[in-house]
């Protein structure tokens, strides 16, 4: 089961800002919000592999996968300046049902950490990548076979430039 959340990050005036990063810098500022959430800690497997197995997944549990990125159709490559694109980042995170509490109470406390942990991503980026803008697309979420766990999946977008330093 996978679950996506979705950022897009948005330039006003893509001419006048510079907002070139790298895909390591994108996952590695996702990664510093989520970790300030009280339990969460980066699952140590790819995150195509997280899920598949129940030995992938923990209890709060996550990883941040780079997904597809696009060149944005409204906007030229120029040397100065770069590629304009848009990236896919997808956050998947495990949270796990006790046999008792499945329903509603560990349901309704998984929907709540998501939503935290999309409030945590779309917040302020300028101690940790000054030049990140994010945007929510979409979520979703899905028991494992076991109904063990439940994985969450947050797709958010993110608009920047691809340049040589």
């Amino acid at each position: 089961m996978v679950n996506h959340i979705t950022i897009l990050i948005v330039s006003h005036d893509s001419k006048h800002i510079d907002m070139s990063l790298k895909f390591s810098q994108i996952r590695a500022g996702l990664a510093t919000q989520i970790l300030t959430i009280s339990g969460m800690r980066q699952a140590r497997h790819l995150p195509d592999y997280f899920g598949r197995l129940q030995d992938t997944v923990a209890h709060k549990a996550f990883t941040i996968e780079i997904g597809i990125v696009n060149q944005r159709q409204d906007e030229r490559q120029r040397t100065q300046i770069g590629a304009y694109v848009q990236t896919t980042v997808i956050v998947k995170f495990a949270y796990r049902m006790r046999p008792l509490d499945v329903y509603p109470t560990d349901y309704d406390n998984s929907l709540n950490l998501e939503y935290e942990i999309i409030d945590k991503c779309l917040q302020s980026y300028a101690t940790i990548q000054p030049k990140m803008q994010i945007r929510f697309n979409n979520s979703d979420r899905q028991s494992t076979n076991s109904n063990e766990y439940v994985i969450h999946t947050i797709e958010f977008i993110v608009l920047h430039t691809i340049k040589e330093d």
